[in-house]
Order: structure tokens, then sequence, then C-alpha cells
């Protein structure tokens, strides 16, 4: 039977916007829970609503289809509903990482290019001071009780308070978006150097969505907690935002504190949440962590950086399974995922591909595929969750992608399973001798130094070696050995590491620097390093 393919062509662009899945639930259960935001709560309708009332406003003043929208601030109802009302007016999302300075923030605006910034009293001040914001329409969030707002506020701002109320009667219905439609524009990191605007569709968001629900014991009616910082595209596209696309609830945090989360997933039940190793590290550190029933968490990603063995067996013995993934922005962020059954068997696997998604091995060099077992090689990633390139940047998109496979800087193994291994990034790699040491391993073993809280590995440049391994201690006062020496150090990895890869110096520090998606800010570290000479 011959198939008629044209019949199959207006599902190409089915709408994949979720402010459509929002106003679906609004419609037929308005009472149904959305939001639990620090002492507020959200219904279906009652979030729809604010979404609607800053659309309208947002549209009041010329934003189209493809506008960036800028929101700087910290996890909040008002980052959420900002987001929706971007997609409501077919615009294209763009969060600013709160940590910023406010020359790399005005960086960011000039190569973004937003129509229109959201902003919170609490940074009204860093956005203030950017030379050139009052080009774009400012509003500032002065109706969150969980936020300070500013005496001094220019007098160009508009205040949410006063705009963002009234639903116009002529807003139109969710802009429909298809696969190709852009949703988001984030910058990443940039620990290794200037960040890069990551173009994400409202395809790549929902295909990474299928990858989850088709890997991941997430269910309709779960309670998700959203505890890391949301302009990352590890918490908000892990489950935040296919809990309002499943008609779920939300429980979302300013920020993280780990006492807070603990007793949040007793009281709430939370069934899924993304987190980062630093995180569960610190909370598995509290007094408190002993005590606490976080039985109720069956969908617990770990990503952005390797999990430790140590703390995945510390959560086993709670009844959790930590199911590790790997993946980057550009990828949506998930590429592999450890199921659950397996975290015991492949502690500190990233586990296998994503069902929709390719992952293989690349040796950088010499561009061929790695096929041995326990031999390294790049991760290199495609499918319909990988971005379709970098933000105005050809030159990099020129590097970052070959044959149609994107090269993610990220160096692996596969065992005789199979199964993945993250080795560490390839910048980070440290030559010492003529051997290569990835600082990620010994990172593993450092950890479980007794009385170690973190720890961060970096080499330093040696006339003799060429590269020195350097050990970044921060440890626990009460230790036994709170100010261990380098003997005692080496004496400790030498009965898990090679010779060549022990550390040759250890300094010790009161907190190891990490960046807001929490991981080690490899860049402060060396710094850190070159100042104790």
């Amino acid at each position: 039977m011959k198939i008629d393919h044209s019949l199959m062509r207006p599902f190409d662009d089915i709408d994949l916007n979720p402010a459509s899945f929002l106003a679906r639930y609004a419609h037929y259960v308005p009472d149904r829970m959305a939001l639990i935001y620090e002492d507020q709560t959200f219904t279906y309708g009652e979030f729809e609503h604010r979404v609607k009332a800053i659309a309208s406003r947002l549209r009041a003043t010329g934003v189209k289809e493809g506008d960036r929208i800028v929101y700087l601030g910290m996890n909040s109802e008002a980052f959420l509903s900002t987001m929706f009302a971007s997609w409501w007016l077919g615009g294209v999302f763009m969060p600013l990482n709160f940590r910023l300075a406010p020359a790399e923030i005005s960086e960011l605006l000039v190569r973004g290019t937003p129509h229109s910034i959201i902003v919170e009293g609490s940074h009204a001040e860093v956005l203030s001071h950017v030379y050139g914001a009052q080009r774009q329409h400012i509003f500032l969030i002065d109706d969150d009780p969980a936020v300070e707002v500013p005496e001094n506020v220019p007098p160009y701002w508009h205040r949410a308070s006063e705009v963002f109320t009234d639903v116009s009667e002529d807003l139109p219905a969710p802009q429909s978006q298809g696969m190709r439609d852009l949703a988001l524009l984030l910058f990443t990191s940039g620990t290794t150097g200037v960040p890069k605007g990551v173009q994400l569709t409202h395809g790549n968001i929902w295909w990474n969505s299928v990858n989850v629900d088709t890997s991941v014991d997430s269910r309709v009616g779960d309670m998700n907690l959203a505890v890391a910082p949301l302009f990352h595209i590890g918490a908000l596209n892990s489950f935040t935002i296919r809990a309002f696309e499943r008609g779920n609830t939300t429980l979302v945090r300013r920020a993280f504190d780990p006492v807070q989360t603990l007793q949040d997933i007793e009281k709430y039940q939370v069934n899924s949440a993304f987190v980062v190793p630093a995180q569960l590290l610190v909370m598995s550190n509290q007094e408190e962590f002993e005590g606490a029933d976080i039985s109720s968490l069956r969908a617990t990603i770990c990503a952005g950086a390797p999990v430790p063995p140590v703390i995945i067996q510390k959560y086993a013995e709670k009844g959790v399974d930590v199911q590790q993934a790997w993946g980057l922005t550009e990828t949506a962020p998930f590429a592999t995922y450890l199921p659950a059954a397996m975290t015991k068997k492949k502690a500190g696997s990233c586990g296998i591909s994503m069902l929709h998604t390719e992952v293989k091995l690349m040796d950088p060099a010499l561009l061929e595929e790695v096929t041995t077992p326990g031999e390294t090689g790049e991760m290199w990633v495609r499918g319909p969750n990988v971005t379709p390139g970098y933000w105005n940047a050809p030159e990099i998109n020129e590097t970052a992608f070959y044959d149609g496979w994107f090269r993610s800087g990220d160096i692996g193994y596969a065992d005789e399973d199979g199964y993945l291994f993250i080795v560490d990034r390839l910048k980070d790699m440290i030559i010492t001798g003529g051997e290569n040491v990835y600082p990620a391993e010994v990172e593993r073993v450092l950890i479980e130094f007794p009385g170690c809280s973190d720890v961060a590995v970096v080499g330093q440049s040696d006339p003799k070696w060429g590269e020195n391994v350097v050990a970044v201690m921060q440890m626990d006062p009460n230790a036994p050995s709170p100010e261990p020496n380098v003997d005692q150090v080496r004496e400790f990895c030498d009965r898990f590491l090679a010779r060549y890869k022990l550390p040759k110096k250890v300094v010790l520090v009161d907190s190891v620097p990490r960046n807001s998606s929490g991981k080690l800010d490899k860049r402060t570290i060396r710094d850190m390093v070159v100042t104790t000479d």
C-alpha cells in the first residue's frame, strides 16, 4: 500500500506551546493546584490569569512572535508566569543568571537584543547600573511578598503591581508553536570562556520531555520540587515545564536550603526533583538527614557533574535511587540516563542514551569512533532535543557541529555492557609528564577522604612536568584531621590511583567555588591556586 505522506505534513508543526497546555488545564480543571511558591499557592485558573495579565501588557508594548523577553531574578512565581506569558505571544524567553555583574548583564542584553525586561526588586540595583537598559521596556516585580522592593526605582520602569493586573478582552489564545519555533535563549555558565547563547526550540523542549517520560518513573499527579536555579535548563526542563504540561503541581523555592529541602520533600511528599551532586552532598551532611523521610522521591535526576558513588550509597540507604543523567544546555538537557534499577550495579555511570537520542564516543583529534570498552573519547550527540545552534555565532557553530552531530566537549567511556561514564571536560584535562589526568577521577577519590566536604582538582604549570595535580579541599572543622598535608592526601589516594595522578599540592579553602548550576568554577579555583604561591 502506498502511503500519502502529504497527509502527514500538517502534523510537522503541531502546536507544542506549553502555554497552550496551561490554557487547557485552566479551562477544564481551574481549581487544580499548579504552583506552590514560598507561602503562596496558585491554582491553574489563578496562574493562567497572572500569565494572561503579563501577556496583555507585553502585547500592548508591541511584543511579537520571536521577540526576546528577559527575566532577571531568582526562582519565583513571576519567573514562571513571565516565561508562559512570553510563550503565549510566541516570544522567546531569555532568563539571565542573577549572579552576574552589571557589565556581564549588559553584554548579554546587547547580544540578545530583548524587547522587554522583567526584573525582581532584589536585582533592580544591578540592572539600574546597566548602561542603555532604558532602551527596553522594563518591568519591576514589586508584588512578591518574598522580595524586598528598593526605594529608588528609575522613573521609566513600570511596576508589576500597576501594569500586570488586567487581562485584555482581545487577548488571543496562545500562539501556536511548532518543532522549529524558538522557545528559549539560554546563555551558558561560561566557566571556560565567554557565555554562548544556546537556542532551544519548542521541539527541543518537547522531545526532552518525551525522553524523560519514556525512561523516568514520573507520573500524572506528581509533586515536583524546583529548588535548583530555574535559569538553567536542568531545573527548568527536567520536570518543571513538563509538570505544567501534565497538570501537576510544582513546589518552587527561591533558593536552595538543604534543611528546608529535606523538610519540603517529607511535608509535600515530593515525587520528582532535579538536583546537582553538590546539593545532594550538602543535604547528606546535615544532622536532619538521618531522620528525614524522603522515600516519596521516585524520580530523582542528578546531573551537572559526575555523582560520586559514596553519595549514591547514602541515598540508597534511605530508599532513594539517585538516577544520574548526562547532558548539557545544548541537549535540553538530557542525552543519557541511568535507570533506577541500575543505580547500585552501575554506580557512577550516567547510563545509556535516551530513547530518542543518539550518543557516540569519538577520538577528538582523529575524528574516529571509539568502540573499545574502557577507552575514552569525546561524547557526541544528535537527536530532536539537540539545539539547532548558537545565537548569532556561525564561527562557533562550525566547530561545535560535525556531520549532524553536536560535539559536547565532555570525555567519557563505555564499559563492556555499553553503560557510559563521564570522565571530565576535555578542556580541564591535566597533562603531567606526558600522561593524561582527568580531574573528576581524582575528585571522586578525594571526596571520600575523612572529613572532606568538597573538593576540586586542577592543573598548575610546572617547568619539569608540564603540569602538577593540585587538590583544593574544603574540610569539616570537626574532622579528625581538619588540615591534612599533601603526604596524607597522597597516601590515601595511592590505594586507588596511579602515582602520576596523585596530588603534588593541597590547598585548603573555606569553600570550594561553584557556579550557579553547582558545577566547579575551575577558572576561579585555578586563580586561588596561583594566589597560594
